[in-house]
């Protein structure tokens, strides 16, 4: 079976099933045997992305030192080991290392953003490392949530965004307050929608935190500085914790749209705004430059009482991670002004990663665009593309009868005929009426052409049968 649309739990829980759709011209046995290679969403599982043999080299040694003896393990890797083993408790990756998490890695981590950002100075402090930030955002929510409040907490969500959101409010023990992206305007953030949303919200519950997903996931859009600026000002207004979620902040590959983080887009408001604020961002080495096979990343915290951090070290939820992830996220913080071959290695390989994600949203975009029916709108960074499909009413009305959302109605019918699996909209929070599908930017681009036609195709012969 083959899968477009799965990623770190946000697949399509469809069982197996052997293709039966032919669709004339042999297309089932033209496809099939390129179409078995599509996995999931993540760039360790894709052809020429696998995690820097420097990063996994330097956690070897670590992990077992004999490798320094090792005359095929290079130079270079034995010496940033060498530096590391020094700095954890009894030169061993076993410990907690809380002062190696919390010292060494946070200021690599703050000179990592001061050169992403432009210079603008990062507090080591404000920084706190973690094993992904799947687990760490619930930790930051948790921090907002009044148990004993009259009304429940409100984390404002965009729809449609990852599943996670939604989940982590819950976990946390707040509610989730859903807010919609504006497909119209390339899935930008509709800051008068999300001002009625926060009034709104207020009779049922108290909002406290603004989510926002930049790069976009599923959408594949990335935010204009003037919309990042509406969304500052307004958290100010009302005002809200900023959760800037940018843990894909490596997949952004549109030059005309580049990544800005909201950390540079507050500090570049100056005074009041800048020094008021408060913002949580994220950064995952998981869904960058090492794949989410190793569970690293880490929270800037701006604006914050640092009294807020002894929470995170207290618990030890967050500052606990593995350490040999942590060992990863050291070694991949070196600024790429850093000119030696490792770091160069490393740069190249987030260009790398970038180009094919552009160009495969290209042959996305073009693919899917000579097809009636279906439409996508521009992408500029992120694993996704989201397109909106068509779905005749005859179609809803067989799903509604058999107790299916339309999208998911389609994506059950795709399978059974195809074995091809994509993720419905209404797993990311839109309504099924909508028509929309996930699909992964992260595949080799053969699968990708092979598996976008068999969608053409498909879609073209369900218009068919059901209009």
């Amino acid at each position: 079976m083959a899968a477009l649309g799965t990623s770190g739990g946000t697949g399509v829980p469809l069982a197996p099933v052997t293709p039966r759709w032919d669709g004339g011209g042999g297309i089932e046995e033209e496809l099939a045997p390129a179409v078995a290679d599509v996995t999931r969403c993540h760039p360790e599982g894709t052809e020429g992305h696998q995690v820097p043999a420097f990063l996994r080299q330097v956690a070897a040694i670590c992990a077992y030192p004999a490798l320094l003896e090792h005359e095929d393990v290079p130079e270079k890797a034995k010496e940033q080991a060498r530096r590391i083993l020094r700095e954890l408790m009894g030169g061993s990756p076993g410990a907690y290392n809380l002062e190696y998490v919390t010292g060494a890695v946070a200021e690599r981590a703050a000179r990592f953003l001061a050169h992403r950002d432009g210079g603008i100075a990062c507090d080591p402090r404000n920084v706190v490392p973690c094993a992904g930030t799947a687990a760490a955002v619930v930790d930051v929510l948790s921090l907002v949530v009044c148990p004993g409040s009259a009304l429940p907490t409100g984390v404002l969500v965009p729809v449609p965004g990852p599943p996670l959101c939604a989940a982590a409010a819950g976990l946390a023990g707040a509610v989730p307050v859903p807010y919609p992206l504006d497909e119209s305007r390339g899935w930008a953030v509709d800051v008068a929608a999300l001002r009625r949303e926060v009034r709104e919200a207020r009779s049922r519950c108290h909002p406290k935190v603004l989510w926002v997903v930049n790069p976009g996931d599923p959408t594949g859009h990335v935010l204009s500085r003037p919309d990042m600026e509406s969304i500052v000002r307004l958290a100010a207004e009302e005002p809200l914790l900023l959760l800037a979620d940018e843990v894909h902040q490596e997949r952004a590959f549109a030059p005309e749209r580049p990544f800005l983080s909201f950390k540079r887009v507050l500090a570049e408001l100056g005074a009041p705004l800048a020094t008021s604020v408060q913002l949580v961002s994220l950064y995952s080495l998981s869904k960058g430059i090492a794949g989410g096979g190793f569970r690293a990343g880490f929270l800037e915290l701006v604006n914050i009482e640092r009294s807020v951090l002894r929470g995170f070290y207290t618990w030890g939820l967050s500052v606990y991670p593995p350490i040999l992830g942590q060992v990863m996220l050291d070694v991949a913080m070196e600024p790429p002004g850093h000119r030696d071959p490792a770091s160069a290695a490393m740069e190249e390989h987030r260009r790398d990663l970038c180009r094919d994600l552009a160009a495969n949203a290209r042959r996305l975009q073009e693919e899917l665009g000579r097809a009636p029916g279906i439409r996508c709108q521009p992408l500029a960074g992120g694993p996704r593309a989201f397109p909106r499909i068509r779905i005749p009413p005859r179609a809803r009305s067989q799903a509604r009868a058999l107790g299916l959302e339309p999208d998911v109605f389609f994506c059950r019918k795709l399978q059974e005929a195809t074995g091809l699996v994509v993720a419905p909209g209404s797993h990311f929070g839109m309504g099924g009426d909508s028509g929309h599908l996930g699909l992964s930017l992260l595949l080799p681009a053969p699968a990708l052409e092979r598996a976008l036609l068999l969608l053409r195709r498909f879609h073209a012969q369900f218009l068919r049968e059901f209009s």
